[in-house]
Parts: C-alpha cells; structure tokens; sequence
C-alpha cells in the first residue's frame, strides 16, 4: 500500500483510470444510446493511465504496488472495456462471431499484459515487446465514437458492410500484434506526444460534435502511424540504450 504522499497521489490517478474503465463498461452495457460515453470513458482511462506514472517519477513515488495496481487498470479499461462494447456494436447478426471476437480481445489483452509484468522489468520504459494494449482499445473506442456521432452520415456504421470489415480486421491484427514479439516504442514517455494527446482526448468531450469527431479522426490516424512506424522506429535505435522486448524475469522495480 502507499505509504507517503509521494506515492498516494500518482495512486489517485490509477484510480480514476480504473473507474474510467469500469464506467465504460457500465456505459457499453445501458444500450446505444450510451455507446458515445463508453468509448470517451476509454480514452479518458489512457490519459488517467498515463499521468500516473509521470507523476509519480516527478514525485519520486514510484512503487511495486503502483506497478501492480496498473497492470489491473489495464485489464480493464483497455482488455475488458472495449472487448464488451465490440460486443454491443458489431457483429449483431453473428453472434457466434460476436463472442468469438470478443473472446480473443479479451484473451490477447491478458496475454499481453501477463508477459509484459513477467519479462519487462523496465516496464516499458525501453520499449514494448509487442503493440501495447491501449492502441486496439483507442481503435475501437474512436470507430465507435465515429459511428455515434454520424457526423461522416453511414460511412463509419459498424453494424454491417464494408467498414465494419475493416474494423473489425484492424481488431484482429492489433490483438495479434499484441501478443508478438514486434518492438514498439512507449509514447507516453515523450511529453511532445503525450500534451497533444491529452488535448486531443479533452476534445472527444467537446458538445459539439463536428469537434468530437475531426479529433478521434486525428486519433485513429496518429494509432495507425504508431502501429506502422513503431518498429522501424525501433529498429533504428535498437543500439542504443536499454533493449524492447527484455526476457530476463527479473523483478518489476519501483514503478507505478
């Protein structure tokens, strides 16, 4: 448990995004009407999920029970959440496809995260051994929040047709992207990355929608580029510092 002010308030912070993640889940199961606010709660869960950890090494309150107290907050907000609101919005014809998806997001997502608690004693901080969690659940959550507002008319519907394809072929290689062994670098770690992304998730809450819906474009697209450019990115540091992709079971360390 944290035992000093330096650690409690970083701890404040995963505990809003847990509850971000458990609200999306609650939002995902009142009906479509609430469809809009559950994808919005798993954005706002990925900003909570990362300030965490940056004040906690500003603070110097970096701890093992912060680091476990995460990976929970991960399973959640980003394993469960989007799983069950793929479930709600896709597929509602197929239900054996519904559960079956559903399924590997749910099962991809904790293989992901027990390997990366058991092999990754840097927690990251020198890159990530497959694609990390929250870009599949921000590709789903922002397709959703798409198809909600219907700011683009059907383009973006994700009940049938040809986007709802692609949506749901994006799901399947993000989740086995997930659980390869492809490194990825962690942008939460560079503040020129993670300020726009706090604006641009702070916009997803603007009323009106012709802002809502331009930012999770810009979202999807920045997820997109990450995903591709990630591991060349990578492989063009890969001499220097420590090394992705660590399989030395060592312990975690003080990180939240």
């Amino acid at each position: 448990m944290p035992i000093n002010w330096r650690q409690i308030i970083p701890t404040l912070f995963t505990l809003a995004a847990m509850l971000c993640g458990f609200f999306s889940i609650l939002f995902a199961l009142e009906g479509e009407f609430y469809y809009l606010l559950s994808a919005q709660f798993i954005m706002l869960a990925m900003i909570m999920d990362g300030i965490d950890g940056k004040v906690a090494r500003l603070l110097k309150g970096t701890s093992a029970f912060g680091a476990e107290l995460d990976t929970y907050v991960d399973m959640t907000a980003f394993g469960l959440a989007p799983a069950i609101l793929i479930y709600q919005v896709a597929l509602q014809r197929h239900n054996d496809w519904r559960i079956a998806m559903t399924a590997l997001v749910v099962l991809s997502g904790m293989i992901r995260l027990a390997r990366f608690k058991v092999k990754d004693p840097l927690r990251g901080q020198g890159g990530y051994c497959g694609l990390p969690i929250t870009v599949s659940a921000g590709w789903v959550a922002m397709f959703v929040l798409l198809s909600e507002t219907r700011t683009f008319g059907d383009y973006f519907c994700l009940g049938q047709g040809p986007v709802g394809v692609i949506f749901l072929l994006g799901v399947l290689i993000m989740i086995v992207l997930q659980v390869s062994n492809v490194p990825y670098p962690k942008p939460t770690k560079l503040t020129a990355v993670f300020i726009p992304s706090i604006v641009l998730v702070a916009l997803l809450f603007v009323r009106n929608m012709n802002v809502a819906p331009k930012a999770a474009l810009v979202i999807m697209v920045a997820g997109l580029i990450y995903l591709v450019l990630g591991p060349i990115y990578m492989h063009m540091i890969k001499s220097r510092g420590p090394k992705a992709c660590s399989t030395e079971q060592t312990p975690q360390g003080n990180t939240n």
